[in-house]
């Protein structure tokens, strides 16, 4: 069995016919050299998925899921890779090896320090004297025994050194409590205290059940409960990080309501289980961003966002009016009445259905936020709507676009609805919407052209990478559209090597990763020249374990993989982008020895005139590549 990862997963994968294994949980049936099904990620009428075994690869034509057999066990399991993996290599006879990477026996050593945690705070929460209170406050909260346990509540007692004390007659060591974050160092180094204490303790799961974090809730009658935070969240750490992570995900996950709503608190989402109502979530007292929404659509293909009735301005709705627009999934907003918690209102008579009832009619986010807007006035005025018109295309026109057909038809949705609630003519809301886009275009150039003069060194500017950068996800069709802007030829270059691993090495010899905008096609491209340069093929394998900390971008990676298998004569293409890659660096230059220009010396001024006269020796043609076809406009 092969030690590299990489050639196991191949193995793997060799030994994993798509069609055996997508038609060992659904029923598939010939169609030519496919196969055809019911697609089993969205509520499909009439077979829409296509299992190719030449390619082995499936896509449905309805929803967009697509992938090879790793994918379909991931979305169809609800689990990450390496699960699939080892469900995969369990059908195919394959023994895993199960020596681990030093990284992995460190998280793997940072998971059993939480799990030995979180089983002294549950057994104190559960059978300890000192926790009594929390138990009874608990009970107060009408939250069952069964409901606790299942949810592996825990207690913190008061004492500054009880974790502390624990850890060294157990062995356990103090260095690693401090990294998971349940202990902190005295000043002076005087050893160490426990950061969470007097406090129930709830512990926070990733999506496979693991306990990565907690939050503690500071019990009612502590002396310092008004001065200190009410809720305290576990700290970054290697395994623990908020902005990622959804409370109850791990349970809410199974259970297939066709939607997951959003709340906003720990025992919110414990009620809910307990009453029968297990497709609720919560976040980490930060507001729902694209990762939640990302997460949540693997598992769901609307997501409900529940609001107090009187949440101060609703300050969330713009936020999640722009992921509606942005991501592919459908975002509901529900209020909860008489400003109940869904705590509160589901142990009142009669609860459950009303709270069933709020999350069944929650009203998308854009019909909420035109109700709200109009609210304020029955009768507005014309500049009234106007301004209600601005609000909401001026999100809709800072919102990353997504390209495709799909996207295009949604955004002509919108403009439909508001235009006709409204009362304007959608020809004037197209004029005024591509005018906010034009403008938050003009601002983000600018400010992009700021940040890369900010960080010039002489030489290529210095683009930091942001974690969160949303790449393009939707093909383009052939043929499509002529000139675009550059990240559209990025992304052309990316689909072609991710189609053909032996082009990787003739971009990498013509073209630096750093001289890409797009920051996740970057990330891509840098990771293929990494595995060419180390000797190994840059293919979609290679690529899946350097981007195991961006299942996102691998994802997009396999979409336009799939684009870049439809082309034709790749090597031309490939030829043809470099050459434009090279024009559009020396139009650059010019541009910006041109700009020096002004304040320039005669000597200087000379020596710019000379580079300016050099990158315009051949003028480049608009929409012309060497006489080839252009890459199409993708999203920002």
């Amino acid at each position: 069995m092969p030690s590299d990862p990489v050639e196991l997963t191949k193995q793997i994968k060799a030994a994993s016919d798509i069609v055996a294994v997508v038609g060992s949980y659904i029923n598939i049936v010939p169609a030519g050299k496919i196969f055809k099904a019911v697609c089993p990620f969205h509520n499909d009428t009439r077979p829409s998925l296509d299992v190719d075994p030449h390619r082995q690869r499936y896509k449905c034509w309805s929803c967009g899921a697509q992938g090879d057999v790793f994918a379909f066990v991931q979305n169809h399991e609800k689990v990450g890779f390496r699960e699939a993996r080892a469900i995969l290599a369990a059908k195919a006879g394959i023994k895993l090896d199960e020596q681990q990477s030093p990284q992995d026996h460190h998280r793997t050593r940072l998971l059993e320090v939480m799990r030995w945690a979180q089983a002294k705070y549950a057994y104190q929460y559960l059978e300890g004297d000192l926790g009594e209170e929390a138990r009874k406050y608990m009970g107060a909260r009408k939250l069952s025994g069964k409901t606790t346990r299942d949810f592996g509540i825990g207690f913190a007692p008061i004492n500054g050194d009880w974790l502390v004390k624990l850890a060294l007659a157990e062995g356990v060591p103090t260095d690693t409590l401090v990294e998971v974050g349940l202990l902190a160092a005295r000043d002076g180094q005087r050893g160490y205290y426990d950061r969470f204490r007097d406090r129930v303790m709830f512990p926070i799961k990733d999506v496979r059940g693991q306990v990565v974090g907690f939050g503690g809730r500071i019990m009612p009658n502590n002396p310092l409960a008004a001065r200190g935070p009410k809720y305290y969240n576990s700290a970054e750490t290697p395994l623990f990080h908020k902005k990622d992570l959804l409370y109850g995900l791990d349970l809410a996950r199974h259970a297939n309501a066709g939607y997951l709503a959003v709340v906003e608190g720990y025992t919110d989402v414990m009620m809910a289980h307990q009453c029968g109502v297990p497709q609720v979530v919560a976040t980490m007292g930060t507001a729902l961003n694209p990762q939640h929404v990302a997460q949540l659509s693997r598992y769901a293909p609307k997501v409900v966002l529940l609001y107090d009735a009187d949440a101060g301005g609703f300050a969330g709705v713009d936020r999640a009016l722009e992921m509606f627009v942005s991501q592919d999934v459908e975002l509901a907003v529900a209020t909860l009445p008489d400003g109940l918690d869904p705590c509160d209102l589901l142990v009142k008579p009669g609860g459950t259905e009303t709270f069933k009832e709020v999350l069944t009619s929650a009203a998308d986010a854009l019909d909420f936020k035109l109700n709200k807007l109009l609210e304020r006035d029955p009768n507005p005025s014309v500049e009234t709507k106007r301004r209600i018109a601005d609000d909401i295309l001026g999100v809709m026109a800072s919102a990353p676009p997504m390209p495709g057909a799909a996207a295009q038809m949604k955004r002509e949705l919108i403009v439909t609805r508001i235009a006709h609630r409204l009362g304007f003519k959608q020809e004037t809301m197209w004029v005024r919407f591509g005018e906010l886009r034009k403008d938050h275009e003009q601002k983000q150039r600018e400010a992009q052209q700021k940040e890369q003069d900010g960080h010039r060194d002489g030489g290529r500017p210095t683009v930091t990478v942001r974690p969160d950068a949303v790449l393009p996800t939707t093909e383009r069709p052939r043929g499509a559209s002529k000139a675009g802007p550059a990240v559209a030829a990025e992304r052309q270059l990316v689909e072609l090597l991710l189609s053909d691993p032996l082009l990787v090495s003739v971009a990498a010899a013509r073209l630096a990763p750093d001289e890409i905008t797009h920051t996740g096609l970057r990330r891509i491209l840098a990771e293929l020249y990494g595995v060419q340069a180390a000797g190994g093929v840059p293919d979609l394998e290679s690529l899946r374990e350097r981007l195991a900390d961006r299942e996102d971008l691998f994802e997009v990676s396999q979409k336009l993989q799939f684009v870049g298998q439809q082309m034709q004569d790749r090597e031309q293409w490939l030829a043809r982008l470099l050459k434009r890659f090279a024009e559009m660096k020396a139009e650059a230059e010019a541009r910006r020895a041109k700009e020096q220009l002004a304040g320039a010396s005669d000597d200087e001024a000379i020596e710019l005139l000379r580079r300016i006269q050099q990158t315009q020796q051949r003028p480049p043609k608009r929409g012309d590549a060497a006489g080839g076809p252009q890459p199409d406009a993708p999203a920002a």
